[in-house]
């Protein structure tokens, strides 16, 4: 086992070596855009649900270099396309196909230390990886694009519900007071969206045993995500309205105060969770209960099967 796990240490330091120049571009870039200052957690949380789970997962294991070579190979070849179309490719779709080449070259490695079976018991930490691999812009837009037009939607309900009198273009409104606003791709949401995902998952694994019961988690995090936009576009936009157009400007809700409306989201998505696994913990019981209910009559049918055959007996024996 000691041996093993050395000659993944030696992997892993071999893996960050060859991609050192994406790796270190990548953390540069997560002290300036928040975009990606989730990249140094992803790997601590890894390392802490294997270290957590280390009997269960290393129970037992078999080396299987030539399924493990193949993933590695698929890796160096992701990163290869990345470096190979680095002068064409934003900064950002280089670094995805970089650091999914690095992360595959993980995983392959794993698989050929400790197996297939091993990679299963490890899926989870292994699989959270693919979180530090920056979302491609093909995909970043349309995600930005769609928590932008549904936050614009859900905005205006709640303008109606607090009777805030307004007129709409689109993703603009105007309302008393001069005031007007749009709804940019700055107020999307996306990077509180990422941080929520993430604590989605991690809240499914930890608490939650059902596959779909994780998805039904992760997949609240859009429509949590964009209430929590439109709240705050609300909020801001009803208080310039009627005390001072710089609450949308200058003001510390407006700067800083994301955490706030992060905080609010995080309080839906706990009932949320909650019930899920009210839910999963009801469902054995059920099935418990629904189990003694089949044995008690298999119980009874059996008596009654003995008394039958004890009343044939004396009834022969009289005869």
């Amino acid at each position: 086992m000691f041996k093993a796990l050395c000659i993944f240490c030696g992997i892993i330091a071999a893996g960050i070596l060859i991609f050192l120049n994406p790796l270190t571009q990548l953390a540069n870039l997560s002290f300036k855009s928040e975009l990606y200052s989730h990249f140094f957690l992803i790997p601590a949380v890894s390392l802490y649900f294997f270290f957590t789970n280390r009997k269960t997962i290393f129970s037992d294991f078999k080396p299987q270099w030539a399924t493990g070579f193949k993933v590695i190979l698929a890796g160096i070849v992701f990163y290869t396309i990345g470096v190979l179309s680095k002068n064409t490719l934003a900064e950002n779709d280089y670094l995805s196909l970089s650091v999914f080449g690095f992360v595959l070259w993980l995983m392959g490695g794993f698989v050929g230390v400790f197996g297939v079976d091993t990679f299963r018991r490890a899926c989870f930490p292994l699989l959270f990886l693919i979180f530090m691999v920056p979302i491609p812009l093909f995909l970043l837009d349309r995600i930005i694009y769609v928590l932008q037009v549904w936050s614009a939607h859900a905005v205006q309900p709640i303008f109606e519900i607090i009777r805030l009198p307004y007129i709409r273009d689109g993703v603009i409104y105007e309302v008393p007071g001069g005031v007007i606003i749009e709804v940019a791709r700055q107020c999307s949401g996306i990077r509180s969206s990422i941080a929520m995902v993430i604590t989605a998952v991690i809240a499914g694994h930890m608490f939650l045993q059902k596959h779909w019961t994780k998805i039904i988690l992760v997949l609240c995090v859009l429509p949590v995500t964009i209430f929590k936009n439109a709240l705050r576009i609300t909020s801001l936009t009803y208080l310039a309205s009627t005390l001072d157009p710089s609450w949308l400007t200058d003001s510390w809700l407006h700067k800083s105060g994301g955490v706030v409306y992060l905080m609010i989201a995080f309080a839906i998505l706990g009932p949320v969770l909650w019930a899920l696994r009210k839910y999963e913990m009801r469902k054995p019981k059920k099935a418990h209960a629904k189990t003694r209910t089949r044995e008690a009559m298999s119980n009874e049918q059996q008596k009654k099967a003995m008394s039958n055959e004890q009343q044939k007996k004396a009834t022969s024996n009289e005869q």
